[in-house]
């Protein structure tokens, strides 16, 4: 009999596990089973884990709205997340016009067509008048100006 009892458990866990792949949070929390909303809460957090896991492709911005359309798809039900593209972005590339020092000792780079960038990195490397820099996109939404000898400086556009 415990066998049988056991074979019974088993077949209704799984079927429980099968019906609850592709719910959101809010389809299991209507679950009244104690073990079957478990097991779909339990699939849910790990579709948001692999979700989180994969490589990001495309701007900050369309990172950023990958992720939240993918985490609103898993937690509340909604159309799934439009995979983007990887398109690489045509490098930025410009002259540093000139250095600015302001009374705060801070460093500003003008480029050539007259946008601002504040160093804010506490490093002494900088960047001189007349160099060719590309801007580089960094870990949230850090920006690096990047010399074509190597130099790399933190910087915020002003």
């Amino acid at each position: 009999m415990d066998t049988y009892c056991k074979g019974l458990i088993f077949i209704f866990s799984v079927t429980v596990c099968l019906g609850a792949q592709g719910q959101s949070f809010m389809d299991c929390s209507e679950i009244t089973d104690d073990t079957a909303r478990l097991a779909c809460y339990d699939d849910a957090a790990a579709a948001i884990k692999a979700s989180l896991e994969k490589p990001q492709t495309g701007s900050s911005e369309q990172r950023q709205e990958q992720r939240n359309a993918e985490v609103a798809a898993i937690v509340f039900g909604e159309e799934a997340a439009v995979v983007l593209e990887e398109k690489v972005p045509e490098q930025i590339t410009f002259i540093i016009k000139d250095v600015l020092y302001t009374q705060r000792r801070e460093t500003i780079f003008v480029a050539e067509d007259g946008r601002l960038f504040k160093k804010i990195a506490d490093t002494t490397v900088t960047i001189k008048a007349g160099e060719r820099v590309r801007i580089e996109d960094g870990f949230f939404g850090a920006i690096f100006l990047v010399t074509e000898k190597g130099v790399r400086i933190k910087v915020k556009e002003r």
